[in-house]
């Protein structure tokens, strides 16, 4: 990555070589016990070979130093069993845990899960669960910041969902699901709004991370859905939520992903062609409809002053973008041979052209802060042959 200097000369600013080499082992065994009881027990290995070369600038007109340069590898191992109870007829009972080991930093994670669901009828159900789960970071964040220390530990969070399931008819199904989920242990930087779960492109934290960071995910769902028949499908979905994060500094702020609410709507039909009608015609488009991001406000005179894009992070993402209408469509041609078919496509995204914020930049031509956007509309051709 270069950048312009105060004469407008591109210099170095930042210098990013990462690999990586993973290799997943694993294993399972079912049992069963009884007509009411079943079994999963199993185990996971991944071993994560890396090699990492990071350098950033500094300050503002300085050369990329070192950030990170290390090769090694390291282990993680997760076990876990879980048991399926069918309690009465129409009520089953799914209980299990699930153990986590991290070699990198010898961080662990045990982790109890638990469900019940039970069937007023063939077509009607709702159903309860609660489970603990933990997470590794990017491992390029074990080692900026840290001076080797390899921390933060695994962030977790508690899970609670409750669902109702009904099929309206033998073509339609409407699923219902009020959730909320507390994170811990999340990686932040000490006195800081800075939090790893509004982290997006940043490779390089400006200090060590700790996991004391905190946040709150709550909202309901709702999905009805027509399954294909008579030619045609659809699926509408709508959710309302909040997000919330606690940094470094201790305050609880919105996300960046707070955005309140995303309403989709999916519709797809299909026609038959050919001379035995084994030719089938694609037509698929989707609707979405949304809250913008949360972002922060630039701090004007700093920003001028270092000729970058400064945050005023005192009041991270207090502001939000409007609210965003995209849409996508597929045209496809399938070809049904005796022992092959072969399947034509295009796919354009963001059909409408919406151009999506993507942020603040420093405007060294009129020494400016301006918010950047840009309209990304991908043709997307393909063809396919299966056997």
């Amino acid at each position: 990555v270069e950048k312009l200097d105060s004469n407008l000369n591109p210099i170095p600013k930042s210098f990013l070589d990462t690999r990586y080499v993973h290799t997943v082992l694993s294993s399972f065994l079912n049992t069963k016990f009884s007509a009411s009881h079943t079994n999963q027990t199993g185990i996971n290995l991944t071993r994560m070979q890396y090699a990492l070369h990071l350098q950033n600038s500094p300050a503002p007109d300085a050369l990329p130093a070192d950030i990170a340069n290390e090769t090694g590898n390291s282990m993680l191992i997760s076990a876990y069993t879980s048991s399926t109870f069918r309690i009465a007829p129409k009520t089953t009972i799914n209980t299990g845990i699930n153990a986590r080991l991290f070699g990198l930093n010898h961080s662990y994670s045990i982790e109890p899960r638990a469900g019940i669901r039970h069937k007023f009828t063939s077509a009607q159900s709702i159903g309860l669960g609660y489970g603990l789960h933990s997470r590794t970071e990017r491992l390029n964040y074990y080692f900026t910041g840290n001076a080797g220390r390899k921390k933060p530990g695994l962030t977790k969070a508690h899970h609670l969902v409750l669902g109702y399931d009904i099929s309206t008819s033998q073509s339609t199904h409407l699923k219902t699901e009020a959730y909320y989920q507390y994170l811990f242990n999340v990686p932040v930087l000490d006195g800081s709004s800075f939090s790893m779960l509004n982290q997006q492109g940043d490779w390089f934290p400006e200090g060590p991370l700790q996991s004391t960071g905190a946040g709150k995910n709550y909202g309901l769902e709702m999905t009805f859905e027509k399954y294909l028949s008579k030619g045609y499908y659809y699926m509408a979905t709508a959710s309302v939520f909040r997000s919330t994060y606690r940094g470094g500094d201790r305050i609880w702020r919105n996300t960046r992903y707070d955005r309140n609410f995303v309403f989709n709507f999916l519709i797809g039909k299909e026609w038959f062609s050919g001379k035995n009608k084994q030719n089938v015609v694609g037509v698929n488009t989707r609707l979405n409809y949304q809250g913008g991001d949360r972002y922060s406000p630039v701090n004007t005179p700093l920003s001028l002053a270092a000729k970058s894009v400064v945050l005023d992070e005192t009041q991270a993402f207090s502001l939000q973008y409007p609210a965003a209408l995209t849409s996508h469509l597929t045209v496809s041609y399938k070809m049904n041979r005796e022992s092959t078919s072969h399947t034509i496509a295009l796919k354009i995204i963001n059909l409408t052209q919406y151009s999506e914020y993507i942020g603040y930049r420093y405007n060294y031509r009129t020494s400016h802060v301006d918010l950047y956007r840009e309209p990304v509309i991908i043709p997307n051709f393909s063809y396919r042959v299966d056997f």
